[in-house]
């Protein structure tokens, strides 16, 4: 067989190689920038972060190159550190996005965490905090490189602290205890739920935290995450921003967090999280009257929407300490038992 016939017979062996390679490189990239500015990071914590063309922003704090820059902290031991405090004052990183460990004793393994401190932050004086979860298969990192997050929190004076929730897919408890598949451990949801209140037990010793402005933003999973957490422990919460929210439970469970404001941002193309289902939590917020604000987004789809109205949710934080109380220092917040249907109210997969 010669050649020519080689070729009649297998058409694409005359395309030159490179052009195959470029095809197929090509591929992942398009996946990439559809998938909630989602793409794989490292196979340790089996987590994805934005592209960078995707990630950088000019404006944000700062702004070294356009990969992410990270600096290593002391570990610490199951939500309870043993470093000097004088040494983590000298070590802490201000302005700029790093990353803690510490060990999660339940799960047998080292769990990290991001955290985003603003320069202004002085230990005489307490700061606003902001718990951030992000999505599906997102990251701590990628959700402190939204857009303009950092940027406001800089100028905002907060400190935003970012959980892995165990993995990216644990769904913060959001749909139960379980969920485990594959290698993931059969109490995948517990162990989720469980790193981010140890995430947020370390940041409350480690810094000097205002009691009343302690708030919880997430997208799409977070979303759902944040109105979780807002229902167990509404005890803990000034005000909330659930963006895009993908949560399976019964909305009749919104009463024990009746009492904390929430701004809601819901794209009405989302083909995600559909709209309905967030309307269906807006209802139920307006049947028991409960504070809030819903920005529905014409025309807008999943990704944007979680970074364009930062303003919005600053402003309605800002506009929304928590109310003071005899105990606020000294009790602990009480974790509501968790009832209802489980009913997904998106069709997020």
């Amino acid at each position: 067989m010669n050649r020519s016939q080689a070729n009649q017979r297998h058409p694409f062996a005359s395309y030159p190689i490179v052009a195959w390679v470029a095809l197929v490189g090509l591929i992942p990239c398009a996946v990439a920038f559809g998938q909630s500015l989602s793409a794989p990071v490292d196979a340790e914590s089996n987590t994805r972060t934005v592209p960078a063309v995707l990630r950088w922003d000019p404006n944000e704090l700062p702004v070294p190159s356009m990969q992410e820059t990270f600096v290593s902290f002391p570990k610490v031991s199951n939500a309870r550190s043993d470093e000097n405090e004088e040494n983590k004052e000298a070590e802490l990183t201000k302005g700029r996005v790093f990353q803690r460990a510490y060990d999660f004793k339940e799960a047998e393994k080292e769990m990290k965490y991001s955290l985003y401190v603003p320069k202004t932050y002085d230990k005489t004086n307490a700061a606003p905090l902001i718990i951030a979860l992000h999505g599906l298969y997102g990251s701590p990192r990628q959700i402190l490189s939204y857009p303009g997050f950092t940027r406001r929190a800089e100028k905002h004076g907060y400190i935003i602290a970012a959980p892995m929730g165990y993995n990216s897919r644990g769904w913060y408890g959001s749909r139960g205890t379980r969920g485990g598949r594959g290698s993931d451990p059969k109490n995948l949801g517990e162990l989720s739920e469980k790193d981010v209140m140890n995430v947020l037990e370390i940041v409350l010793k480690d810094f000097n935290i205002d009691r009343q402005r302690i708030y919880l933003y997430g997208h799409s999973m977070g979303g759902g995450g944040t109105l979780h957490f807002a229902m167990k422990y509404p005890d803990i919460w000034a005000a909330i921003a659930p963006v895009a929210p993908a949560i399976w439970s019964d909305t009749r469970r919104l009463e024990s967090a009746k009492a904390i404001p929430a701004i809601v941002i819901q794209g009405d193309k989302d083909s995600l999280v559909p709209v309905r289902g967030t309307r269906r939590w807006i209802e139920q917020m307006k049947a028991l009257e409960m504070e809030h604000r819903y920005i529905e987004v014409e025309g807008g789809g999943h990704v944007t929407v979680a970074f364009e109205y930062f303003d919005e949710i600053f402003d309605f934080f800002a506009d929304h300490p928590k109310p003071k109380s005899k105990g606020d220092e000294k009790t602990e917040p009480s974790s509501k038992s968790d009832q209802g249907s489980d009913q997904p109210d998106s069709d997020q997969k």
